[in-house]
């Protein structure tokens, strides 16, 4: 396999190939929670939240990762359930009792607003998570609860300001509790890691810039398991595709014992350009924990590296941030190993404005 050319250590080199500083909002992740807390405690009025039978979360890309984010570490504590809407058409449970998250970083996308539409038509208690855009102008013209986030950031790299205001609003209205205390906890978590994580840290002392290297020339497979870590992996498979602009995939425990374990079985030279790379936690359920070890002892033969990265915190946000963070290191650290600065997505962007141009 090929190696790069790029010293990771070399700190004048790395800010030369990431020109938009794609690094230093890493770095300062910890401090966005803190600042996301602080949006989501203010004074913006929530709908009541009498009679409330579901949680919604509307949203694409890095702002659709946010109802996931909400819905995984909450699943066992939330008092109704939570579902993520990633595209045209809300479910047909949405109505009045149904409180509606519309989450979009730049206002303007377009599945999220037609969902907006299709909630305010049913009457659905609507808050808005926005920078701007229509989607805020939808909120003032409607009288709408809208946490207004910063601008300036890649949505995938304000996830903090997407996700915390709306875990911070199921609290305020009594739908959970905790979480506001656990993240806070979560951001002092973090900032340990950016240390560890950061540009600064050489490679033999830090572990997202070695598996950054060691992922040169393979296409990352990431497993995690039911929860908060399938989310992680969703999130590393879409940050290896956004930062590194390379193709990933990922799957989870126990799901992938159905389907997956058997589809090693040939095309052996693609197979020997993957590396998988497994998401764990401690402690693990017992079930989950031998799935996993009997899983990479039965295709080990099949793929061409298996990494294993375990996840540190008390709690399932704690959790899932934890892995969050490390992945979002380790896809930028990828993107400057291949010469690639992480932030632009041009692919997207040209999408979007063929679309624009062909409103029918």
């Amino acid at each position: 396999m090929s190696k790069s050319d790029v010293d990771l250590d070399d700190v004048e080199q790395l800010a030369e190939i990431d020109a938009s500083g794609m690094l230093g909002v890493l770095e300062r992740f910890p401090e966005q929670l803190r600042e996301a807390l602080e949006i989501g405690r203010s004074e913006v009025g929530l709908p009541e939240a009498g009679g409330i039978s579901s949680a919604v979360v509307l949203g694409m890309g890095g702002s659709g990762i946010s109802g996931a984010a909400v819905a995984a570490p909450s699943a066992h504590e939330i008092k109704v359930p939570v579902l993520t809407v990633n595209g045209y058409r809300l479910p047909a449970l949405v109505d009045e009792n149904s409180l509606v998250f519309a989450v979009s970083y730049s206002g303007n996308t377009e599945e999220t607003l037609a969902c907006v539409d299709q909630a305010l038509s049913r009457n659905a208690r609507l808050v808005a998570v926005t920078s701007g855009g229509r989607l805020a102008e939808i909120a003032a013209e409607r009288d709408l609860p809208l946490f207004k986030v910063p601008v300036g950031y890649q949505p995938r790299a304000a996830l903090g300001y997407l996700f915390i205001p709306i875990l911070a609003s199921l609290e305020r209205m009594g739908l959970i509790s905790g979480m506001v205390r656990k993240v806070s906890a979560a951001a002092d978590m973090l900032e340990e890691r950016s240390r560890e994580y950061s540009v600064r840290t050489p490679l033999d002392d830090n572990p997202t810039k070695r598996l950054a290297s060691d992922l040169v020339g393979y296409l990352p497979v990431i497993y995690g398991s039911e929860g908060p870590l399938a989310v992680a992996a969703m999130r590393w498979k879409t940050q290896f595709n956004e930062n590194s602009k390379v193709p990933a995939f990922y799957h989870w425990f126990p799901e992938l014992n159905h389907n997956e374990t058997v589809g090693w079985q040939h095309l052996e030279e693609i197979g020997s350009k993957c590396h998988l790379i497994v998401l764990r936690e401690k402690p693990e359920q017992s079930r989950i924990r031998k799935r996993i070890e009997i899983t990479m002892d039965l295709i080990k033969d099949s793929v061409g590296h298996i990494t294993q990265v375990c996840a540190r915190g008390d709690n399932p946000i704690e959790v899932l941030l934890d892995l969050i963070y490390f992945g979002d290191f380790t896809s930028v650290y990828l993107a400057l190993a291949l010469g690639q600065d992480p932030t632009p997505v041009t692919r997207i962007e040209e999408l979007k404005r063929r679309l624009a141009a062909d409103p029918g």
